[in-house]
């Protein structure tokens, strides 16, 4: 979880993308907008190309991860990953995992930037693409938020100092940088369960709806980035779709 501060119904596997909607701004800046997010997404996906190669990822594991459960349903395979117990966490640091939200296109558009034009409606912009409100379907509790950006916030599936005391401090800052800013780990959800979730693992929080989308989620990224999962988090991973 990361509060420096998709929506329901996603498919694991993949993201909805930039969603439709009323531009209070106007056509020209939601143009803009959508060729930010666009730039965005090419920075991302070349860095996490340059991570796979680094960290020697497997892209057949990684494949076998996005095919399952394709439509949200199903049970939740889990033999892609290794069962070992975490590592203890006093050495975590946030700052290891990067300064802050990588920067994207343009003055004040990063990441952040990114995820909210992606899972919010009726988006209102500043400087053509820092996201300053919308509307967000809850993806962890179904609910409606609509407001400012500042009252939401993103959430990383895998949460920062989880992924840390299963495999990531063992990485490059380089790697960790990449991985927290990694769209796919990435959802924009309500402040008030995001700080419930903290950095707790499947087998102590599940979200109240769609458990067994955030378990396909949580595998997939999970298996892309060879993290491990304990006995306890790899049964709640199971159990999330029965």
């Amino acid at each position: 979880m990361n509060r420096m501060n998709p929506t329901h119904g996603r498919q694991p596997g993949r993201h909805p993308g930039l969603r439709s909607g009323r531009w209070a701004v106007g056509d020209r800046r939601a143009a803009t907008l959508l060729m930010a997010v666009a730039a965005v997404g090419v920075f991302v996906l070349v860095e996490i190309w340059a991570l796979s190669g680094d960290s020697g990822d497997n892209s057949a594991a990684a494949g076998s991860a996005v095919a399952a459960g394709p439509n949200g349903a199903g049970p939740v395979d889990v033999s892609g990953l290794r069962i070992a117990p975490d590592r203890h966490g006093r050495d975590y640091r946030r700052e290891a995992f990067g300064p802050g939200w990588a920067p994207a296109v343009g003055p004040g558009c990063d990441i952040r930037d990114y995820v909210l034009a992606r899972d919010l409606t009726d988006t209102t912009t500043r400087n053509t693409c820092d996201v300053t409100s919308g509307t967000l379907r809850d993806p962890y509790s179904g609910q409606t938020v609509t407001g400012p950006a500042r009252q939401i916030d993103i959430d990383h599936v895998i949460p920062l100092a989880l992924a840390h005391r299963s495999g990531a401090h063992a990485w490059t800052d380089r790697q960790r940088e990449v991985f927290a800013n990694d769209p796919d780990n990435l959802l924009a959800v309500s402040a008030q369960v995001n700080r419930s979730k903290s950095d707790k693992g499947p087998e102590q929080w599940m979200p109240p709806v769609d458990a067994c989308v955030y378990a396909h989620d949580f595998v997939r990224v999970a298996t892309r980035y060879q993290l491990t999962v304990t006995t306890e988090r790899a049964d709640a991973l199971r159990r999330a779709c029965t």
